[in-house]
């Protein structure tokens, strides 16, 4: 169980979690997995019912801080963030091991509820809330938010995306990709929460569309790189040639499609992202319907049972393409 949470596999999860829970209903450990896996998949509703039970299972000072991030998380999943603030504060004030406190605090840094964030300036339109670091001028504000905006839009016109709440959308003054507050690369997405946080020259959609993808038909989505980045270029709304950007970079370091999708072997983003993006809108042109069918189970051997052995063909097609 603990395994397969840690290996991101939150279905296997949530299965082995409940086989324990037949009989030993009161396992803590059991049910706090199950709540996270729901909500890592986006299942807050789910995610609600074990995490409330928590509540009542939490004897030690660890495993209440560990309760009171379960409710911060899914109750900001639900869009409930006064609640979530609430439960943040609770655990914030918990003594805990070093290793509870960094998983609370990046959530907090997350979610934007750090101490860090109090004088960034937020605006929000009709599908996102936007917060912008401080020394961002109030002309780029307003054309970051109305772009973005735009690229809602024009994404869930393919998508057809039901969000639980609008995107926290957090903007950094700065074009750096390493992040050292956060200490990760920017951007990236918490899809299941709505979340994105980005740099300054960041395309307008590529963000925008790892949310939207996420919540088009049910969470829960079994992603993989190749796919989901490949989503994020296709519709990042930059009006490039996305072919022929791909042919540039897969020049430059020539790989197999095929292993990199199946087998998840490592390519440089550089050349991964560009080549992805254009295979994406390839799959896109030829029969949307599969396309948003194998977005659900982005993985090759998905691919297989949807295209069936078309999509070899349709490998090999788009690989000549780049030659």
């Amino acid at each position: 169980m603990t395994a397969a949470f840690k290996a991101k596999n939150y279905k296997e999860a949530v299965s082995f979690g409940q086989k324990i829970l037949e009989s030993n209903p009161g396992d803590f450990e059991s049910n706090l997995i199950i709540s996270a896996s729901y909500n890592s998949l986006g299942y807050f509703h789910d995610a609600l019912s074990y995490s409330k039970k928590l509540k009542s299972l939490a004897e030690s000072d660890e495993q209440k801080s560990w309760t009171f991030m379960q409710l911060m998380a899914v109750n900001y999943g639900l869009g409930n963030k006064e609640v979530s603030r609430k439960y943040y504060d609770k655990a914030k004030n918990i003594k805990v091991p070093e290793s509870v406190a960094a998983e609370l605090s990046s959530l907090a840094k997350g979610f934007g509820f750090d101490s860090f964030y109090d004088q960034w300036i937020t605006v929000e339109t009709e599908n996102i809330i936007f917060h912008f670091e401080p020394s961002i001028s109030r002309e780029i504000r307003n054309k970051i938010a109305e772009t973005r905006q735009d690229a809602f839009v024009k994404g869930n016109e393919f998508f057809g995306a039901k969000l639980p709440k609008k995107i926290d959308f957090f903007v950094w003054g700065s074009n750096e990709v390493y992040n050292q507050f956060l200490k990760r690369n920017l951007g990236f997405t918490l899809a299941a929460y709505c979340v994105s946080h980005n740099r300054l020259n960041q395309t307008a959609g590529h963000e925008i569309a790892h949310n939207l993808s996420f919540w088009q038909g049910s969470p829960g989505k079994i992603k993989t790189e190749f796919i989901n980045e490949g989503i994020g270029v296709c519709f990042d709304q930059n009006g490039d040639n996305k072919l022929e950007v791909a042919r540039k970079a897969y020049k430059k370091s020539p790989f197999d499609i095929k292993k990199v999708w199946a087998e998840n072997q490592k390519v440089s983003s550089e050349v991964l992202y560009p080549v992805a993006g254009a295979f994406v809108q390839f799959l896109v042109k030829h029969n949307k319907v599969r396309f948003l069918e194998l977005n659900n189970n982005q993985t090759y051997e998905n691919a297989k049972k949807i295209y069936g052995d078309e999509i070899d063909g349709l490998i090999e097609n788009f690989m000549n393409k780049l030659n």
